[in-house]
């Protein structure tokens, strides 16, 4: 059974908060955790998403600790980041790929200080990157369980933040990551595109997870779970390793293969990565691009047509309360990737909403 398919088994570090507060006893299993799917209702969580502020659970993530005098240059050849450029305090939304050049898995990578980075990721492939650590002077250490992770999410959010006492200074911006000087627990705050994170030792989670519940008492701050946040994502266009795109080790032929290029990712390809070789003698174009549907009825992962031609495959779908809509991702022929084309998914008459990565 692969790493990334392995049934749930753990509990999180926020386990006995989340459990307390999930009304539904409905739990979904992430990356090898189980945790809520579901705390209340749909429409409850998504409104308090969309109007107020809520927390998340985001414990099941993978991270893993680069440690060491060649923390900077491991990291640099691993991933697609030029890690020697990212300076303590600044994250990097990164891939990294198999010698093939194929993508293999993507994360947020952190730099804390000179000799210290972490990757966190949903993909679980530890074992491959502790590989190719041999020959440099590095620890790598799977701090998977060990940290606890709060998502902060919607308007209210920083107010939220600031009432807690844990917004550190102006707050961390796009790409950063701070640590509010918080005496109980040392506490980083992440900001990954729009979202708010908060990392944490496991033992300090409870502790920091009751500060914004309580300081978020006046602001209705709710609990969302993982079907919400799984809405969420599809709505806002943000694909997920495993279900809208597979890990090149977990590839069933060639067709589930993808180049960082197919993610939206620009590489300097003069810089020395694992798989930039291959990648500079790939001459072929990629022939397909992720795009987001929307119908006005539900649509199933599956294929879609263009004048009866199959044209693409829908990964994941959901259903917006906010746009009355049903949303998908799907990867597309570049001829049938541009906004405003029908396509027909099913039985169900869907447009494309936007190119993911605007390949087309």
């Amino acid at each position: 059974m692969s790493d990334l398919t392995a049934r749930a088994r753990f509990a999180t570090p926020l386990h006995a908060r989340t459990a307390e507060l999930c009304t539904t006893n409905l739990w979904a299993e992430e990356c090898g955790f189980t945790v809520p799917a579901l705390y209340t209702s749909a429409r409850e969580e998504h409104e308090a998403l969309a109007t107020r502020v809520t927390l998340a659970d985001l414990s099941a993530r993978q991270c893993w600790l680069i440690e060491g005098a060649d923390a900077a240059a491991y990291a640099s050849v691993l991933t697609t980041s030029d890690a020697e450029r990212i300076a303590p305090g600044e994250t990097a939304r990164t891939l990294w790929c198999d010698d093939a050049g194929y993508v293999r898995g993507e994360g947020l990578l952190a730099r804390f200080a000179a000799t210290t980075f972490e990757l966190s990721t949903a993909v679980r492939d530890f074992a491959w990157v502790l590989d190719g650590a041999r020959s440099f002077d590095v620890k790598l250490v799977n701090a998977t369980g060990s940290r606890a992770v709060i998502g902060v999410r919607g308007p209210r959010a920083a107010d939220l933040l600031a009432a807690a006492g844990l917004l550190g200074g102006d707050g961390a911006g796009a790409g950063k990551v701070v640590r509010p000087a918080w005496r109980p627990a040392q506490v980083s705050l992440v900001r990954d595109g729009e979202a708010l994170e908060l990392w944490m030792q496991a033992d300090d989670g409870a502790v920091v997870w009751d500060r914004l519940w309580r300081a978020g008492a006046t602001l209705g701050v709710a609990a969302i779970g993982a079907e919400t946040l799984e809405t969420a994502r599809i709505e806002n266009a943000a694909p997920r390793a495993g279900i809208d795109w597979r890990p090149a080790q977990l590839a069933r032929d060639a067709s589930d293969l993808r180049v960082p290029a197919d993610l939206g990712f620009a590489l300097d390809l003069s810089r020395r990565f694992n798989g930039a070789e291959a990648l500079r003698r790939l001459k072929a174009p990629r022939t397909r691009t992720l795009v987001q549907l929307t119908a006005n009825t539900a649509m199933t992962p599956g294929p879609v047509m263009l004048r009866g031609t199959t044209v693409g495959a829908i990964m994941s779908t959901a259903w917006s309360d906010a746009r009355a809509a049903s949303v998908a991702l799907a990867w597309a022929d570049r001829d049938a990737a541009r906004p405003g084309t029908k396509l027909t998914a099913g039985t169900t008459n869907a447009e494309v909403t936007r190119d993911v990565f605007g390949f087309a």
